[in-house]
């Protein structure tokens, strides 16, 4: 049970971590925009043509939005997110049934350029102890504080997780997920936010899944062959924008999958929500003294080539 927990909190982070990314896949999608507004003909000028479009100028569309919202974020230099995430998960193999509860609750401050984070971590497991953790990643290395030590994290490991982080510091990305299932995303308007929702089921849903994961870094050959053998019933995605700003405000992705795998079956539901803020408020990441100070672990292969 620990195995498959450990493995779908990590299909569950890299979703999380997903509902933020970088900026390439949106400047394309923005300069595509840019591209066919430059090549579609006029519109008529008819009375019916200008009642559409007047109809239309409320509410933009998915499409409308992914551009205002690449072009907003080239100017966001910093944001705040929290996450809360909750995982259940159900293994039954012959006539027995064991349930595993996790809840996870994550604090992130971002910096894009220098690229920076500090974030606390906070993991619930029903019937175990609760876990915390806290972690710096800037140009100065990786470090995390656990169990009350202080760790360095190997130059290498380090670059894997700046490389991860790319793909986490620019909270647009994820709009880029709603251009290939247009037809079940809607728009609506929810106090100050734009909202774009969209369920996905079937054929589609695997492969969407797939996406996030590659977006984040965090899709490896092992977690890809696992994710194959899901059968995922359902994903439910909510991004919101700001009215004013096109700035994101929140995120929300909900999973409902099974997976049989040597006479095990397991049935998974996940639900994570992100609220993203302090935009351009955020000036510093310092990391304190004492991290600065610890001890680089050594990897197992490192260890070895020392030999």
């Amino acid at each position: 049970m620990r195995k498959w927990t450990t493995f779908v909190l990590g299909v569950t982070l890299a979703v999380s971590l997903s509902a933020c990314g970088n900026n390439e896949a949106a400047e394309k999608s923005t300069n595509a925009a840019e591209a066919s507004a430059t090549t579609a003909p006029a519109p008529e000028t008819t009375e019916k043509a200008a009642a559409e479009q007047t109809a239309n100028e409320g509410t933009p569309t998915v499409e409308e939005l992914i551009q205002k919202t690449a072009d907003a974020s080239q100017e966001l230099k910093s944001f705040a997110m929290e996450s809360q995430i909750s995982q259940k998960m159900s293994m039954t193999q012959g006539e027995t049934t064991q349930d595993q509860n996790v809840e996870m609750t994550m604090k992130s401050e971002y910096m894009k350029d220098p690229l920076q984070m500090h974030q606390l971590i906070q993991i619930n497991l029903a019937g175990q102890e609760e876990q915390k953790m806290e972690q710096y990643i800037t140009d100065a290395g990786s470090f995390s504080l656990v169990n009350g030590q202080w760790i360095k994290m190997p130059a290498e490991m380090t670059q894997q997780v700046m490389s991860a982080m790319q793909q986490s510091a620019s909270p647009e990305k994820q709009l880029e997920q709603f251009k290939s299932i247009t037809e079940f995303t809607k728009v609506t308007e929810k106090g100050e936010d734009y909202v774009l929702t969209a369920e996905v089921s079937g054929d589609n849903v695997k492969e969407l899944a797939k996406s996030y994961m590659n977006q984040s870094g965090s899709a490896d050959p092992q977690m890809t062959a696992l994710m194959d053998q899901m059968d995922i019933k359902s994903m439910t995605i909510v991004y919101g924008v700001n009215q004013k700003t096109y700035l994101p405000t929140h995120t929300d992705v909900d999973m409902v999958m099974d997976m049989t795998t040597d006479s095990q079956k397991i049935s998974i539901d996940m639900k994570m929500k992100n609220e993203i803020g302090q935009h351009n408020e955020i000036k510093a990441i310092e990391v304190p003294k004492e991290a600065l100070q610890a001890k680089e672990i050594q990897t197992p292969s490192a260890t070895a080539a020392a030999k």
